[in-house]
């Protein structure tokens, strides 16, 4: 009506947005003894090198159960440079990180790191490796020095007494894959079996054959070969191949990587201590979980392992289909 006041329209209008107000759908209260709702927790993840299927299958552990859980995954990878994995941290930091999971390249180097992440508060899971220093608030780790242990048996079941065994060790900072070692000496210690050849190949495959092609032709007589890693066991492997020489001796490795596990079926390889690194990425995430949420978490946790050989090798399955 054009006759109307603009008061009565005010009114009007008034009225209407009262209306509406009171039609929207209120929200409702969360049932008494509802869990509250989860922040999103930001994860980080530096990896000290994803050249190793080791660490890609525990990158898989890691993912999935990430995804489960609903946390943001934020990864870094060191490519094998300890300079650069002390920096990933720091940018890690950077960017909020709630927990840090460390797969250190170095025991000791990463010991600066692990002491930045206690500086800011933020606790740090070493998952593999182990770090020589700051505070850890879990370590997820495999029995390495039993490991090592099933390794020295099965050679020494093997070559017998008057055996010569090599022994090729990974990066000599990696202080958990040196447990292996030691695992495996005390064995040939006690079995009286004299380990001719000693000498690191910092956990690469390349690596590996280099210093075995060096050992064979430095030692006429090799009864038995123990890799700290199935990189290097499959690089001695193709070295002694190349010499003619395989079939005089018997090659270990320590994982159970599908490269690996291969060469076992074809007999190529006699055994590998293998681990769970899917297993031990997804407890990284677990224990990542219960840090947020306040609760307890052991010190050390060990995932188990054991010793396969080409029987069986098939029937082994690391990673879910």
């Amino acid at each position: 009506m054009r006759g109307q006041s603009f008061s009565s329209q005010l009114a009007v209008w008034g009225l209407s947005l009262l209306f509406l107000h009171c039609s929207r759908p209120v929200p409702e209260a969360p049932a008494p003894g509802a869990p509250a709702p989860r922040e999103t927790i930001i994860l980080g993840w530096s990896v000290s090198s994803l050249n190793n299927e080791f660490f890609v299958t525990m990158k898989q552990g890691i993912e999935d159960a990430a995804k489960e859980q609903g946390i943001t995954l934020l990864q870094a990878n060191a490519n094998a440079d300890v300079a650069k994995q002390v920096a990933d941290v720091e940018d890690l930091l950077q960017k909020g990180v709630a927990v840090m999971l460390i797969t250190p390249q170095d025991s000791e180097a990463i010991v600066p790191a692990v002491k930045r992440c206690n500086d800011k508060g933020v606790p740090v899971v070493v998952v593999d490796i182990g770090a020589a220093g700051g505070k850890i608030a879990a370590l997820i780790i495999s029995d390495n020095y039993q490991g090592g242990r099933l390794a020295g048996e099965f050679i020494a079941e093997k070559v017998g007494p008057q055996g010569k065994v090599v022994h090729i060790q990974c990066q000599l900072g990696a202080a958990n894959a040196q447990k292996r070692g030691q695992g495996f000496k005390d064995v040939m210690a006690e079995k009286g079996i004299a380990v001719v050849a000693e000498q690191p190949a910092d956990s690469m495959k390349d690596k590996g054959m280099t210093v075995m092609e060096n050992i064979l032709q430095a030692e006429a007589k090799i009864d038995a070969v123990f890799c700290q890693n199935d990189n290097m066991a499959l690089g001695a492997l193709l070295a002694a191949k190349n010499a003619g020489r395989l079939k005089e001796m018997v090659i270990v490795g320590f994982d159970g990587n599908r490269e690996a596990m291969n060469a076992l079926a074809l007999g190529d390889l006699a055994a590998t201590v293998t681990q769970n690194p899917y297993q031990m990425g997804r407890a990284g995430v677990e224990t990542a979980v219960k840090l947020v949420q306040g609760d307890k978490v052991p010190a050390v946790i060990k995932v188990p392992v054991s010793l396969v050989n080409s029987e069986t090798a098939k029937s082994l399955h690391q990673v879910p289909e």
